[in-house]
C-alpha cells in the first residue's frame, strides 16, 4: 500500500471503510507537507493556474495547490469515494480555499477527465492513484484529456515506504518494522494484481515508460526525502502511533505471535517502551515523482 494518496478502490476488489480511516488519513497526511511543498516548488506552479488532483483521498494535497494557485486559480479535487470527497469539502472550507476548490467524482477506470471537468487544466496530479487500475496506460490516457496542449501530468508513484523505527527496537526479533512492510506488500500486491489480473506481457514496467506509452513527451521523474528525525515532537508519535495501529488492524493475521506481541508493546498508551514515550522515533521516506507534458 503507498505511504501518499489512498488506496483507490477501483477494479480491484477493496474492502476499505473510508469514512473510519478519514482521520487517520488526514493525521498522515499532515507529516507528508514538507515533501509536498517540495514537490510544488519543482512544479513551479503559478497564480492563476488550473489543476486538478486526481483521486484527492482527503485533500492535503488540494490544500497546497489551492495555496499556490490563488483565488485567480482553480483545483478540481477529484475523487471516487464520497468520504474523501467529504473530507476534501471540510478541509477546503476550514482553510478558507473553497471558493477555488471544486470537488467531483469520477470513476477513473471509465471517465475521460475531460468528461468529469467540463474544461483544460495547466496540471493533472495523481498520487498513488493510477496503479490500481486495470489498464494504467490507458488510464495516463484519458487523465490527459482534460490538459491543455503542453499542459503536465505529474504522477505519484513508487519511491520508498516510510520506516519509523531503529532496526532493532528493543523488544523483541530485530527487524519488525521491515517484517510489517513485507506483509503489508503482499496484501498490495494481491489486490493490485490478483490472479487473472497479471501485467500484459510486454507492457512498459517503469513509470516513465507508461507515461511515454501514453503519449507524453519531455517525461522526467525526481525523488524528493521526507526527514523528520528523532526526537519526534508527541503529535508525529502519535501519527506514528496510528500507522501502526492500522497495520496491525489491517494485516495482523499476516504477523506472527512474537510480532503481534512486540506490537502490542509500542501500541501501549502507558508503557515507556511505546511509540508515544520513545524519543528514537523518526519518519524517513522518498517519494518519486515523474511529469509528462502533453504534446503541443
Amino acid at each position: 500500500m503507498p505511504e501518499h494518496g489512498h488506496d483507490q478502490a477501483h477494479g480491484h476488489g477493496h474492502d476499505v471503510d473510508w469514512a473510519a480511516i478519514a482521520p487517520f488519513m488526514v493525521a498522515r497526511q499532515a507529516l507528508e507537507v514538507p515533501v509536498l511543498r517540495q514537490l510544488l516548488a519543482w512544479l513551479t506552479l503559478k497564480p492563476g493556474a488550473v489543476v486538478a488532483d486526481v483521486g484527492c483521498g482527503v485533500g492535503g494535497m488540494v490544500e497546497l495547490l489551492a495555496e499556490a494557485v490563488g483565488p485567480t486559480g482553480m483545483v478540481y479535487a477529484v475523487d471516487g469515494e464520497e468520504a474523501m470527497r467529504a473530507a476534501t469539502r471540510s478541509l477546503a472550507a476550514s482553510c478558507g480555499v473553497s471558493a477555488w476548490v471544486d470537488v467531483r467524482a469520477a470513476d477513473l477506470e471509465r471517465d475521460a477527465l475531460r468528461d468529469v471537468l467540463g474544461r483544460e487544466v495547466d496540471l493533472v496530479h495523481a498520487s498513488a492513484v493510477v496503479h490500481h487500475l486495470a489498464d494504467e496506460v490507458s488510464g495516463l490516457r484519458r487523465l490527459g484529456t482534460a490538459l491543455r496542449p503542453g499542459g503536465r501530468i505529474v504522477v505519484i508513484e513508487g519511491g520508498m515506504p516510510n520506516r519509523h523505527l531503529p532496526a532493532d527496537c528493543g523488544i523483541g526479533r530485530p527487524g519488525l518494522e521491515e517484517r510489517m512492510l513485507a506483509a503489508q506488500q503482499e496484501w498490495f500486491w494481491s489486490h493490485v494484481r490478483p490472479p487473472g489480473l497479471q501485467a500484459t506481457a510486454g507492457a512498459p514496467t517503469g513509470w516513465n515508460e507508461k507515461l511515454i506509452s501514453a503519449g507524453y513527451v519531455d517525461v522526467t521523474a525526481r525523488s524528493f526525502l521526507l526527514d523528520l528525525p528523532a526526537p519526534l515532537p508527541a503529535r508525529a508519535r502519535e501519527t506514528v502511533r496510528g500507522h501502526f495501529a492500522e497495520l496491525r488492524r489491517r494485516f495482523g493475521d499476516r504477523f506472527d505471535r512474537e510480532d503481534i506481541a512486540t506490537l502490542e508493546v509500542l501500541l501501549d498508551e502507558s508503557d515507556p517502551r511505546g511509540v508515544l514515550h520513545r524519543s528514537d522515533v523518526f519518519v524517513l521516506g522518498v517519494r518519486t515523482a515523474y511529469v509528462g507534458r502533453k504534446d503541443s
